[in-house]
């Protein structure tokens, strides 16, 4: 009874004395701090950015892994007459939530300091290929080892245009000379710190699978109904059919390790669920993700991933959130505690109280950042 009144003497005399330091304790003890979708706190982040450089096994240098990224320019007029001239043709239930908001075409130029950070922190990459719609960026030459890859040299004709994100990933086992191994990126995904070959494919060939602590059946049960949750469930479901067993965790949204051969596999298991959605010009309800949760899951079904950890710290850039991680960013670099990636996402144009000069804000971010 004496050490449980000495403690809150203590805690009385804490907020007397300091009620700043108090308050701060508190909220961090009772309402831990957090950026990543793995539900932990900042001191656990470190540990396992820590750890994760511990005891890795040497991949053979031999073995290539390439990148692949997903791109538009949504400033290229005549990207913008094919957008104008299907998005007044949308129509009925299917079409998703926030399917055809600006926001999902925004470029910011993310895709320049993407690319930079992998050719900085990842420079084992064998190759970069870059998924667009007749597209070529204007900075390419600044890099080798890059391949822009139309939408027409891997897609089926009859679904273009496509301004489907999983339409298009749907065909990225199709891209020509794509290693076995390669790394799945959205423009939006940055390396933030030097990361080996085996935080992604293991010795063993194993690839890795970055699981979120985020639950997709209670999501949908709280009211998200985004074409993404539904994808993901709609995945699950077919892997559960196949496999028999029952997976609800999402996938941290960072960058997705991918054998070509399992997406080949992925195909010949559901070809006939797959090529219902791909008429979806813009994302539907009836999608399929593929490459960021069909794809991984079914690799870790058969055997060939295994479960790693990936800090990602994952924000709005529209957000007041983001201005806290753009500063935490910089100074955990300049710890050298780095988180493995983050995820500058722009979610919707509907949200409210927006960082008025949110664009240049990251802009700055990226450029201090990597340069």
């Amino acid at each position: 009874m004496k050490s449980l009144l000495d403690r809150y003497k203590k805690k009385a005399k804490k907020f007397i004395q300091n009620p700043p330091i108090f308050f701060r304790d508190y909220f961090n003890k009772h309402y831990p701090l957090t950026h990543t979708e793995l539900g932990v706190d900042e001191a656990t982040e470190s540990a396992f950015i820590a750890y994760s450089g511990v005891n890795n096994v040497t991949t053979a240098g031999n073995v290539p892994v390439d990148v692949v990224f997903t791109w538009v320019d949504n400033t290229d007029p005549a990207w913008q007459a094919k957008y104008q001239k299907y998005v007044q043709q949308v129509s009925g239930d299917n079409v998703g939530q926030f399917a055809t908001d600006i926001a999902r075409f925004d470029n910011h130029n993310e895709l320049y300091y993407s690319v930079k950070a992998v050719k900085k922190y990842l420079p084992w990459v064998n190759h970069v290929y870059i998924v667009t719609d007749n597209q070529v960026p204007s900075w390419l030459s600044e890099f080798d080892g890059i391949s822009v890859v139309d939408h027409r040299q891997i897609i089926d004709e009859q679904y273009l245009p496509t301004f489907n994100s999983h339409v298009i990933e749907a065909f990225l086992h199709k891209i020509p000379n794509l290693s076995e191994n390669f790394i799945y990126f959205n423009d939006d995904v940055f390396v933030a710190r030097a990361l080996p070959k085996e935080h992604f494919f293991s010795a063993n060939n194993l690839a890795s699978i970055f699981i979120s602590s985020k639950n997709l059946p209670e999501m949908f049960h709280r009211g998200v109904q985004t074409p993404t949750l539904l994808a993901s469930l709609k995945s699950l479901e077919l892997l559960a059919r196949l496999h028999h067993h029952t997976v609800t965790n999402a996938l941290v949204h960072t960058y997705y390790p991918l054998m070509r051969s399992v997406y080949e596999q992925a195909w010949q298991a559901f070809e006939g669920e797959i090529r219902q959605f791909l008429p979806n010009r813009f994302r539907g309800n009836n999608d399929i993700n593929m490459a960021t949760c069909l794809v991984p899951w079914l690799m870790y079904y058969e055997g060939k991933a295994a479960e790693r950890i990936d800090v990602c710290y994952y924000f709005n850039i529209r957000s007041r959130k983001a201005l806290t991680c753009y500063d935490k960013l910089e100074r955990l670099k300049r710890l050298d505690a780095s988180p493995h990636s983050f995820c500058a996402n722009d979610f919707n144009t509907e949200l409210k109280n927006p960082v008025p000069d949110y664009r240049e804000r990251l802009l700055t971010m990226l450029e201090s950042y990597y340069k």
